[in-house]
């Protein structure tokens, strides 16, 4: 067995003297470190997918509350989920909004929230509780809120 070691080229790797030369790596390029490096898997939110998932989070939540008053209520609450979904996807593929459009489109996920936080209220108004939440699905009832408030602040005041 030999003492020297080669890389796949068969260049020696060898860090010992040898003939009293002393060998040592081959740089392979240059590593940059920076603070800003993120990994590329990790997608930025944008307020409108923000508004979307807290739409989501609200329509749940919506669900499990008129399931409590299911023999208390003729019918269940409007969504416009369908809608809703559609209008978000019509955005989220666009490849480059221009500033009115997603304008347009923080506008109308408020609207669902907005529309959905009332719907939540008149439930609780008429008997639903919200102890029938888990802890999580609370927690993102409040950060949903806490989002729609956020996002109507910074889409009026633009």
């Amino acid at each position: 067995m030999s003492d020297k070691l080669e890389d796949f080229n068969g260049r020696n790797l060898d860090t010992k003297k040898s003939e009293g030369v002393e060998r040592r790596k081959e740089n392979r390029g240059k590593l940059l470190i920076d603070a800003t490096v993120a990994p590329a898997d990790i997608k930025y939110p944008t307020d409108v997918e923000l508004l979307n998932q807290a739409r989501k989070t609200t329509e749940l939540i919506l669900d499990i509350l008129y399931k409590s008053l299911k023999g208390q209520l003729y019918k269940k609450p409007r969504t416009h989920r369908k809608l809703a979904r559609k209008e978000y996807l019509k955005f989220a593929k666009k490849r480059r909004p221009s500033r009115k459009e997603r304008r347009n489109a923080v506008k109308k996920q408020l609207q669902y929230l907005q529309r959905n936080f009332r719907n939540i209220e008149k439930l609780i108004e008429k008997g639903a509780s919200l102890e029938c939440l888990s802890r999580r699905q609370y927690r993102n009832l409040l950060v949903s809120s806490e989002i729609t408030r956020q996002q109507q602040w910074m889409w009026s005041n633009q």
